[in-house]
Order: structure tokens, then C-alpha cells, then sequence
């Protein structure tokens, strides 16, 4: 039986012009996460990474104590398939048509022009309305990758993965929260869209869900796990 861990990237720069950069605490997160799984000794068969900024630069975080401590790290392998829903750039361009046709957004939009200490809350809320709207189909936003395909991309990119680990190996993929809720509800069987997407705002920067592995069986062991971090460096973006 095989074991597979995915790991959530580090806190992004939410707010900022690069989302796609991680933040001075998304960089503490991710040596912690490598000082934990050097101190159990985990070590990898394979390991694979998506493409974007903020998880390569996880996986090279966690690599660095590896090799600081000598132990073996596998070359990651760049797998796209492991990249984040459009779901964030969308909100972006979509939001604002929307806003002006919901009221519930436009109250939001109120609170944080009075409150500039909402900002960070309500922009999370606005962000859930949409992807509800979006991952249903009802909202389409020009010149983003639909979440149909994004889901059918991970599907894929799991398969490449499955076929390619072999009887009792660990392997290590360093990607985003939505990609992580798409593969547990692969194994769980969840066809809700909006409860796979829902998924992702729980899980935690730097945690990892694991897999158990067999030619027959696809099952998830566990969930979000962050017993690496402290509770001020717990977060969700």
C-alpha cells in the first residue's frame, strides 16, 4: 500500500498585486512544515509540484531543510495538472458586474467602504458568492478556464500520478486548495460542485491531506493536518 501526501502551498499575498507570492509568513510556514517532516524523517519516492510561484516556492522551502539536515529530496516533477482553479482571477473580472445586480454584494461593497477593517472578510465573502456561481456553470467568465475543465484537469493529473506510483513508495505533491478539495472528493465520491468548492476555504496554508494507494482502492486517510504550526501561524489564503 502506497502513501500520498498533498501539501497546500504557504500563505499567498493576499491583497497584493502578486496573489501569486508568498507572503514572509507563507515562507515561515513552509519551513516549518520542512523542519516537521524532517523530524519524522519522512522521505519521498517521487515528488511532484504545480506550476504556480507560490507552490514551487513551498516545495523549495521544504527542500532546502532536507538538504540543510541530508536527506534525500527527489527532483520535483512539474506537473500542471496540480495548478489552482481560475476561481480568484475570475472573481476578479466577474465580480463587478455581478455586484451590481445582487444586493447581498452590494451590501458587502457598503460595509467595506465604511469599514476599511471589513475588507479583508467581506472580499472572502464575495469571493465565496461567486465561485457558488461559477462552479455551477451560471456565471462564465471570458478568457478563464471553466471549473469543469479544471476539475477534469486534476482528475487526469491524479491518474498520471496514480499509475506512476509503485507498492509502498510515498510520494509528495506540493499544490492549492482547490486542487487538494477536488482529489478528496474524487475518493469520497462528491459530485455537489459547490461542496467540493466550499472545501477549499478550510483548508489550511502548509497542511496536507493524505492518500492510501493500491491498484484496487483509492482512500483518504487524512484531512488538513497542521501539526506543524502554531496557532499564529495558522491561515487560509
Amino acid at each position: 500500500m502506497s502513501k500520498l501526501y498533498f501539501f497546500r502551498h504557504g500563505q499567498a499575498s493576499f491583497g497584493a498585486a502578486n496573489y501569486d507570492k508568498l507572503s514572509p509568513k507563507g515562507e515561515m510556514q513552509s519551513l516549518e512544515l520542512g523542519k516537521y517532516l524532517v523530524q519524522k524523517r519522512v522521505e519521498f519516492d517521487r515528488i511532484y509540484v504545480g506550476p504556480l510561484e507560490r507552490q514551487i516556492h513551498t516545495c523549495e522551502l521544504v527542500k532546502s531543510v532536507y538538504n540543510k539536515n541530508n536527506l534525500p529530496f527527489p527532483e520535483p516533477i512539474l506537473m500542471n495538472e496540480l495548478k489552482e482553479h481560475h476561481g480568484f482571477r475570475a472573481t476578479r473580472t466577474g465580480l463587478p458586474k455581478m455586484i451590481s445586480t445582487s444586493p447581498f454584494l452590494q451590501k458587502l461593497q457598503v460595509e467595506m467602504d465604511k469599514n476599511p477593517q471589513l475588507k479583508k472578510r467581506n472580499s472572502l465573502l464575495m469571493f465565496e458568492y461567486f465561485m457558488n456561481e461559477w462552479v455551477e456553470g451560471k456565471v462564465v467568465v471570458d478568457g478563464f478556464e471553466p471549473w469543469i475543465d479544471f476539475r477534469q484537469n486534476v482528475d487526469r493529473g491524479l491518474q498520471t500520478i496514480l499509475e506512476n506510483t509503485q507498492k509502498s513508495e510515498k510520494v509528495a505533491a506540493f499544490t492549492s486548495g482547490g486542487t487538494i478539495s477536488a482529489i478528496a472528493a474524487n475518493a469520497l465520491q462528491i459530485t455537489n460542485q459547490k461542496r467540493v468548492a466550499a472545501m477549499n476555504f478550510s483548508i489550511r496554508n502548509t497542511s496536507f491531506t493524505t492518500f492510501l494507494y493500491t491498484r484496487q482502492q483509492f482512500n483518504l486517510l487524512s484531512v488538513n493536518e497542521i501539526p506543524h504550526l502554531s496557532d499564529d501561524l495558522v491561515t487560509f489564503v
